[in-house]
């Protein structure tokens, strides 16, 4: 990308303090570790960062100017860079929005957001591989799904893509707001509403208000994918004048999954019910939970044009994530199913009910750290769990963390006998009693939030993979 300090100034509403206004820069920078040569450095601050401590760094490397805020000229020295291009505005993190909603205007290509409290990422990966099979696209990378990371991924749009899909994320209220602002997305799509940062939200109320932001914010004009099976989401899509695609399993839609099984290593089939045809689907996923995923990727793919057997086979050849009900062999014939990924009350079910459905003759062990970031809820939502684990007929569960108590006594309280049910202190000690515990023939869950780092439980065991 190219860009003037001159269309910096008028996106931003910034202050010159040196430089030419008619100068130019090769792209954008939020790291003095990685700046290139010409790029434009956009001094960030956060709780534990600032960017302003580094300005000078970014310019030592050539960087072609700064972006900073108004607050912090004085404590930066420019004795030596005088030539190059330094702006001043009142909030950096709000500029960079403005500066890549100006570089997406530059672009009438239409652009896919989704949101949602699960499934995210996997959705996003499925659409982008449905319409690859037909289009150039720009997709968000990795987890650049915040305040930051969409500005940067729309600032490396250029004239080759066709198709733009977004992922949208939410820590703080107000952020999907003013991420669809930037993005003005023409298709949107909540995957679903469930018991997520409700730390932050205070309510599930209040985290359905800011998820349909993005039905809100985007063009009145564009299309929405609307997940029947869900309430929620049903509830937000009413008063968007634009065009409606449902999908879904269990209510009717315009996109359907019937005959869901369940093939243990070998995932997941369904038949696909589109305008009135039926077609067979096998994906490399294990969980019914990946379907609303497929048949929402499948309904964006068929609007863009995209042929059903070409979305079809993208479909079928779509490999799971690391840590995302990831199914791992064991060499002494068990099998590790690795959600470690994350973990919340809607999530931590879908897994349990699925290593409930696949254990077949053997037994189902889940092994349970701590769901976070839930606010008031969490002792609840512990116990909901562990309730869940008795009702499911799991056969053993380990538990760690904070609110492993919580869980254990609640298996046992609704029936799960006490010699079934252990609370862990440790990676370690979990490790030492599987390796002991494991039988040929088990299933073993793995699952927890992200700072319980549960991952580490399954690269030990899965040492002796099969």
């Amino acid at each position: 990308m190219i860009l003037t300090i001159n269309e910096v100034l008028k996106v931003t509403g910034g202050k010159l303090l040196q430089g030419k206004g008619d100068s130019s820069f090769q792209g954008i920078s939020t790291d003095s570790r990685t700046v290139a040569e010409g790029e434009f450095f956009v001094a960030l601050k956060g709780p534990h960062f600032d960017g302003h401590h580094f300005a000078l760094e970014a310019l030592r490397k050539k960087a072609g100017g700064v972006l900073i805020e108004e607050g912090k000229v004085g404590d930066i020295r420019w004795n030596g860079y005088r030539s190059r291009a330094v702006i001043a505005v009142e909030d950096t993190l709000s500029a960079l929005g403005n500066i890549a909603q100006g570089w997406r205007r530059k672009y009438d290509i239409p652009l896919v957001a989704l949101t949602g409290s699960n499934g995210k990422t996997t959705t996003k990966e499925m659409i982008a591989a449905c319409l690859e099979t037909t289009f150039p696209i720009l997709k968000t990378k990795g987890n650049l799904n915040n305040l930051i990371g969409v500005p940067l991924t729309l600032l490396a749009l250029t004239e080759k893509e066709r198709i733009v899909v977004l992922e949208m994320g939410m820590n703080v209220p107000g952020e999907i707001g003013r991420l669809a602002q930037i993005a003005e997305p023409d298709v949107g799509l909540i995957t679903n509403i469930q018991t997520v940062h409700l730390e932050g939200m205070g309510s599930l109320e209040r985290l359905q208000e800011e998820k349909g932001e993005l039905f809100r914010r985007m063009r009145r004009d564009g299309t929405i994918l609307v997940n029947q099976d869900d309430p929620r989401v049903v509830d937000l899509a009413r008063d968007y004048p634009g065009q409606k695609i449902t999908f879904g399993t269990e209510h009717p839609a315009d996109v359907m999954a019937k005959e869901i099984r369940l093939h243990g290593p070998e995932g997941t089939s369904f038949t696909l019910i589109l305008e009135g045809e039926a077609l067979e689907i096998h994906l490399r996923l294990l969980g019914r939970h990946f379907i609303p995923n497929a048949l929402s990727a499948m309904a964006v793919a068929c609007l863009f044009g995209v042929g059903v057997d070409r979305a079809r086979e993208a479909l079928e050849n779509f490999r799971p994530f690391s840590m995302r009900m990831e199914v791992i062999p064991l060499k002494g014939g068990g099998t590790l199913i690795n959600d470690a990924y994350n973990a919340n009350p809607h999530s931590t079910g879908v897994a349990l009910k699925t290593l409930a459905e696949v254990k077949g003759m053997g037994r189902a062990i889940a092994v349970l750290g701590d769901m976070l970031e839930l606010g008031s809820f969490t002792n609840e939502a512990h116990e909901q769990i562990g309730r869940m684990v008795c009702d499911l007929s799991i056969d053993f569960l380990l538990a760690m963390g904070d609110e492993a108590p919580v869980v254990v006594e609640s298996a046992i309280r609704h029936g799960l006998p006490t010699e079934r049910a252990r609370v862990v202190e440790s990676h370690s000690e979990a490790i030492s009693l599987l390796r002991q515990m494991i039988q040929s023939g088990d299933w073993i869950l793995i699952k927890g939030s992200r700072r319980m780092a549960m991952e580490k439980i399954v690269e030990s065991l899965a040492e002796g993979r099969a």
